[in-house]
């Protein structure tokens, strides 16, 4: 493994997080972050919920002051959420959920990964970490800042997994809109070139 550090705030020892990674091998930190959850080797803020603290956060109006604070730190972020913020015991709206998490993705422009659980969730800070040293951060997502509408939807598609610069044009110019593209099915994707069995089956996992 390359030599991952990690630094936790110390708000996330409940969670069993830091304790999975220290078993993983991770050079992992305690501190208290201004930002975020978890900082991945300097470079990379990560910000976790569990889908109830999502919708909690959301409710209360602290979603997007946390995402104002994310992109005031630093370039290169990501938000994870364990589990289905649309299957929780909280009074709100399927549009209201999806529309914060597409606020997220194209407004903010944070990148929101799922999780399973929280062990699930310690792999993809590691996958994280490992992206770094095999450079493979797409540039577009790593420092351009769209404005126009075309530009956002490319970027917003490169927050799909597997998908870089040349497979969101080829998804956009195929299906035309965002909207088709989130309904499309398991062989509907596979239609467009360079997108597989198992890209397909990671796009919907990640949309579903």
């Amino acid at each position: 493994m390359p030599n991952i550090k990690i630094s936790a705030d110390y708000r996330e020892r409940q969670s069993g997080i830091p304790g999975l990674l220290i078993e993983k091998g991770v050079d992992i930190s305690i501190d208290e972050l201004p930002a975020g959850d978890y900082l991945i080797n300097e470079n990379i803020l990560v910000e976790r919920k569990t889908k109830n603290d999502f919708v909690l956060s959301l409710i209360n109006n602290r979603l997007f002051n946390q995402c104002s604070k994310l992109k005031r730190s630093l370039k290169n972020l990501l938000f994870i959420i364990e589990g289905n913020p649309y299957k929780t015991t909280h009074n709100i709206s399927y549009q209201a959920v999806k529309g914060a998490l597409l606020s997220i993705s194209l407004a903010w422009q944070i990148p929101v990964f799922f999780s399973k659980d929280t062990d699930d969730t310690s792999e993809i800070l590691i996958s994280a970490g490992k992206q770094m040293f095999q450079d493979k951060i797409p540039v577009l997502r790593k420092s351009y800042k769209p404005k126009k509408p075309r530009n956002q939807q490319l970027y917003f598609l490169q927050g799909l997994p597997s998908i870089g610069p040349l497979l969101a044009i080829r998804l956009i110019e195929y299906f035309r809109s965002i909207d088709k593209i989130m309904n499309a099915s398991y062989e509907e994707l596979m239609l467009v070139e360079g997108i597989g069995k198992v890209k397909a089956r990671k796009i919907k996992e990640f949309i579903n």
